[in-house]
């Protein structure tokens, strides 16, 4: 889902000369109103007794849906905080709450699969629903199993709880424990990389990270190294659409900060929900805000700005033809 401020604030500091810190979004700013609106959602019916906290966005801060156990598992609610303001999630008819106990998640592309599994009480067959979440909608599209095991499967646990009553009423210690024990078991994992880039035969090592087995660079650092050869782009802010804009053919004009060399051991991992253009049109390039700064694969830009890449395995280097 796209959220439109964070997206703001994460772009900027993305885009700045130094890392400030990326909004944190598994700050704690989120649990206490979840707290008191659980309170409130379940003293209004207390037959609905489950909750479900996942991460279906992957900003940090999780969604949380009410669930009543049953013949048909309805879902009661669901919402998450966005902007700091407790928002409803409006919730599909087509799935029942166990969907959403019984996650799975797959890689296509650096591109996150949530899978849910509905198992039926009088059926032997498991129904099977990719989860996307997206302008406060929920939906659940019903696959095969098969359209998403040829893809990587990660470990992924939602948090659930039915035991957050205490004599047929809500107990707000019990629900406090509860998200209290959400603890980002799902963050997204990156270490520091190992590999060197080389342009034309000029050798740089960058700030670069590992993410999903693939190595990624701040996009500023990409354009500065490539900024004098015949595949240099620019890389800056677009106001009108909220995102980051690359134009190949364009000098890159520097802000200050680029090329530097520090790497954090305590990162701050995020996918980037900021859009990225290439000549004022839209791409699907994945990239992440760690530590404050959005990074990139060379690849992807490659791609965009239309300069050859290679990897020589055994030194672990990214060699880049920019003529």
């Amino acid at each position: 889902m796209k959220r439109k401020i964070i997206s703001m604030l994460l772009a900027a500091a993305a885009l700045s000369a130094v890392n400030v810190p990326a909004v944190n979004a598994a700050s704690e700013n989120w649990r206490d109103p979840f707290v008191t609106r659980l309170m409130k959602t379940i003293s209004q019916d207390p037959s609905y007794t489950d909750v479900v906290l996942t991460d279906l966005d992957r900003n940090g801060i999780p969604e949380a849906f009410v669930v009543k156990k049953g013949t048909y598992g309805n879902i009661g609610c669901g919402f998450t905080m966005v902007s700091n303001v407790i928002t409803d999630i409006q919730t599909p008819s087509n799935i029942i709450g166990e969907c959403l106990e019984n996650i799975d998640v797959y890689i296509k592309n650096d591109r996150y699969i949530f899978v849910g599994a509905e198992v039926p009480r009088y059926a032997s067959n498991i129904a099977y629903y990719k989860l996307e979440l997206s302008d406060n909608k929920l939906t659940a599209t019903r696959i095969k199993k098969s359209d998403v095991s040829p893809y990587s499967h990660i470990t992924y646990a939602d948090k659930f709880s039915n035991n957050l009553l205490e004599n047929g009423y809500p107990n707000r210690t019990k629900i406090s424990d509860f998200i209290a024990s959400y603890d980002m078991v799902n963050s997204i994992s990156a270490n520091v990389s190992g590999a060197a880039v080389m342009v034309d035969g000029t050798r740089y090592t960058l700030n670069g990270y590992n993410v999903n087995d693939s190595n990624y660079f701040r996009i500023r650092d990409i354009a500065m190294i490539m900024r004098n050869t015949g595949a240099k782009f620019n890389v800056d802010w677009d106001s009108k659409t909220d995102g980051i804009r690359i134009v190949p053919g364009a000098d890159y004009v520097p802000i200050g900060g680029e090329l530097s060399n520090s790497v954090g051991e305590s990162l701050n991992v995020l996918e980037n929900n900021t859009p990225t253009f290439i000549n004022d049109k839209q791409t699907a390039i994945t990239s992440y805000i760690i530590n404050g700064s959005a990074y990139f694969k060379i690849r992807d830009i490659a791609d965009a700005a239309g300069f050859a890449i290679g990897w020589d395995d055994a030194s672990q280097i990214i060699t880049i033809d920019a003529n």
